[in-house]
Order: structure tokens, then C-alpha cells, then sequence
């Protein structure tokens, strides 16, 4: 098995199949040509494989936003989805941080993580991986990051997106995980980070995303996260 970062105009009509068919499997609300549009707009895709099969993806792009006198950079991530039988398995989230350690090292300044959430084990990378990130789970959080949020957020989403709550409600749903797969709410009741999400994403399991930010900065990242950021900064000098 190995993870590896392509760009999305190198891939094989072959592999797009192969992952739409792993997302179809999770997904619902969803359709080939909504997920094409998506793809597109991406600059590279996170594939991991077992053999010719694609069992796990992250698609992101990275993108400028100007927030008062400064310029920032973003990465934002696409749609992501692992097989069932990785899930707790570290593959491609390592390989997501070894991305965006390549990513931060071709930018001029500060690169910021956009992900916008529908899924607690994705939100739980944030307490898990990162020091600092909004939405914060203790307190008020730091404001600059609000600020930076809520600007890349109304860029990108316009009226869709709500400052005050961080959610982004598309009305009918552009994905969410099957009955089978969506599990947030009765995690939720042994797991306090579980719990947060659901309280700050309370329409999730209708595709209701949770705008969240936070900084990839060596020093606030923990665990592997921080080691493999650092090898993606050493591929991408």
C-alpha cells in the first residue's frame, strides 16, 4: 500500500472511475457530474492504493485570499473518503501532511488548512494533529484565525456561508454519508470531540459543512503530522 501526490491533470480516466466508485460507496447526494466539477477546480489529488485499487483520496487545491493589507494562501481541501477497513489507519493522512509540507514550501508567506466538514473523524483531525484551529473547542479561539476563516469563506461561499455560526448550507444536500456510515451522533455520546461537532454542525447528516482554519506551521503541529510536513517540506525545496 502507498500514498502518493498527483496532479489532477495526470490522472487516468481509470482512476477517476475508481474514485468515484469508492466515494459513491460512502456518499449519497452525489452524482459523476457534480463530482468532475469538484475534481476540476483541484490542482492534486492524495491516492492512496492497494495494488491497481484506490482505496483512500484527498483532492485540494491552493489558492491567494487578501485579508485587509496582507495576502494569505490556503489550501482547501476536496472531497476525501477512505475505506472502511483503514479507517484509524494513518496512510493517507500522513500522506495528506507530506502534501501540504510540498505545498508550504512553494508559497511566499504563511499557508493556511480551508477545510469545510460534514464528518467528525475529519474534524477530529484538527484537536488531534493541530495546536492552535477554529472552530476552537475550549473558548473563543484566536480571533485572527476567525478573521482569516470567515474571509476565505465568504469568498469562496458568498450567502451560503454564516459568520456567526461558521456553517456553510447549501440547502439540498451536495453529499452526505450514507445511513450505514454516518455514526456522528451516537459516537457523540462517548466521545467529547464527537460531541463538540455535532453541537457546532448540528445539520451535518443533510451536508451541512462546518468551515474550519487552521495553520500549517511546524510549530503547531503535533504527532506524525509534524513529521511528515516535514518531509513534504524537504520534497518541495
Amino acid at each position: 500500500m502507498e500514498t502518493l501526490t498527483t496532479p489532477v491533470a495526470e490522472l487516468a480516466r481509470a482512476d477517476r472511475d475508481r474514485m468515484f466508485a469508492l466515494y459513491e460507496t460512502y456518499y449519497e447526494a452525489i452524482d459523476r457530474g457534480l463530482f468532475e466539477r469538484d475534481l476540476s477546480e483541484k490542482d492534486a489529488v492524495v491516492l492512496t492504493r492497494l495494488g491497481p485499487e484506490i482505496v483512500g483520496f484527498s483532492t485540494y487545491l491552493v489558492r491567494q485570499q487578501a485579508i485587509g493589507g496582507e495576502t494569505v494562501h490556503y489550501l482547501f481541501s476536496g472531497d476525501t473518503v477512505l475505506h472502511a477497513s483503514l479507517w484509524g489507519n494513518p496512510v493517507l493522512l500522513k500522506g495528506f501532511f507530506r502534501a501540504a509540507g510540498a505545498a508550504k514550501a512553494k508559497v511566499d508567506g504563511r499557508l493556511f488548512w480551508f477545510p469545510i466538514i460534514k464528518g467528525h473523524r475529519t474534524f477530529r483531525i484538527l484537536p488531534d494533529f493541530f495546536r492552535k484551529f477554529v472552530p476552537a473547542i475550549e473558548g473563543q479561539g484566536a480571533p485572527c484565525l476567525l478573521a482569516i476563516r470567515d474571509a476565505i469563506a465568504s469568498a469562496r461561499y458568498g450567502d451560503y456561508f454564516d459568520p456567526s455560526t461558521g456553517l456553510i448550507d447549501f440547502g439540498p444536500s451536495q453529499g452526505h454519508l450514507r445511513e450505514q456510515w454516518a455514526d456522528a451522533r451516537q459516537t457523540a455520546a462517548h466521545n467529547p470531540l464527537a460531541a463538540f461537532f455535532v453541537r457546532a454542525n448540528p445539520d451535518h447528516s443533510r451536508g451541512v459543512e462546518l468551515a474550519c482554519l487552521t495553520e500549517f506551521e511546524t510549530g503547531n503541529l503535533k504527532r506524525y503530522g509534524a513529521t511528515s510536513f516535514a518531509e513534504g517540506l524537504g520534497d518541495g525545496r
